[in-house]
């Protein structure tokens, strides 16, 4: 349960024989290999494992953003494979919030409009969308910094910013890209623990891909991404 007492709001996960292969060069570079997993409504699961295993593109799968070349992906108990390129844009755009490890934002635009701008896509009025995008700014500490740009703000700063932008849409899935990456270490426990202290609140289910073992070591579970499998770290 979240910390309001009611039940997790997060989707599931399933994933069942995924494989992913690549060619480069005329050659088959196999990145997942029959990987199995499951994550439960709510919970919060590190992925760690070397660079280049292959972290990052199952994210881009979780998210839609690149297809599996056999097995199967569940979310919420319905697979990914077979849906229209209207509803997996649908998909992610209400249900999925991501977070990179370099931010995207919109440099010519406020720190306010650059977390209102998924809802305006969906359609939302400017008026709720800069009053939700307003509440999370101030969650995440930067009610002071609502009208600055990307490029007046410190790298902590433009993540928390676009952990903002992620959670516009109230997502019931958050995936996040080595998120403190290019933070140094006491800015990193900072951004990861808001990104925790949300997930618990809204009962999100969160797979958060990192190289830092002690910031892994904060999620419910860690997964070491071995050979194109995922084992437990």
């Amino acid at each position: 349960m979240n910390e309001s007492g009611s039940a997790p709001t997060g989707f599931s996960v399933e994933v069942h024989g995924l494989c992913r292969a690549f060619v480069k060069g005329g050659q088959r570079i196999e990145v997942l290999r029959g990987a199995e997993m499951t994550v439960h409504p709510g919970e919060a699961v590190a992925l760690v494992g070397q660079s280049g295993s292959g972290k990052s593109t199952f994210l881009h799968m979780l998210a839609a953003l690149e297809p599996a070349t056999e097995g199967e992906i569940r979310v919420d108990g319905r697979a990914l494979a077979g849906r229209t390129r209207a509803e997996l844009d649908a998909y992610r755009n209400r249900n999925v919030g991501l977070v990179f490890q370099f931010h995207h934002l919109l440099p010519d635009q406020t720190a306010l409009a650059n977390v209102a701008m998924p809802a305006l896509i969906a359609r939302l009025s400017a008026k709720e969308a800069e009053a939700r995008a307003t509440e999370l700014l101030t969650r995440v500490g930067l009610e002071r910094r609502l009208t600055h740009r990307p490029g007046e703000l410190s790298g902590g700063e433009q993540q928390r910013v676009a952990i903002a932008r992620a959670l516009m849409m109230h997502p019931r899935l958050v995936l996040a890209d080595e998120p403190t990456g290019n933070l140094d270490p006491a800015t990193a426990g900072d951004v990861l623990g808001i990104l925790r202290e949300i997930q618990r609140e809204r009962g999100v289910t969160m797979i958060v891909v990192t190289h830092a073992l002690e910031l892994a070591s904060r999620f419910d579970r860690v997964l070491r991404l071995v050979d194109g499998r995922f084992v437990p770290a």
